[in-house]
């Protein structure tokens, strides 16, 4: 598969996996706001001034998430250049052996 087709392919995978998402994302938050109509004024019991606010939570959440993504995109980074070297080295053996193989 050429490096064209390739990116092509994960191109149109990565938008219809955005697709996907955005979809699952409307029809979740339409589900909480048929559901917040469903509860009683305090479902509560009082406990509501203890917990964080949903803002709080998603912005905390969020800010695992992104430290967790900024892990694994060093990784993968750390990853992808033990790979480049090695296929580096795997060339010059190979180099190598094509010039003594043409000496001979």
């Amino acid at each position: 598969m050429a490096s064209t087709e390739f990116s092509e392919l994960m191109a149109q995978s990565q938008k219809q996996a955005i697709s996907s998402l955005k979809q699952a994302q409307e029809f979740s938050a339409r589900a909480a706001e048929i559901a917040v109509g469903l509860v009683p004024g305090d479902a509560s019991l009082g406990m509501a001034e203890r917990l964080p606010t949903p803002k709080e939570v998603v912005e905390a959440s969020f800010g695992f998430a992104g430290q967790v993504l900024d892990l694994q995109k060093d990784y993968a980074l750390r990853i992808a250049d033990i790979l480049t070297a090695g296929a580096d080295e795997a060339g010059k053996s190979t180099a190598k052996a094509t010039s003594a193989a043409s000496k001979s």
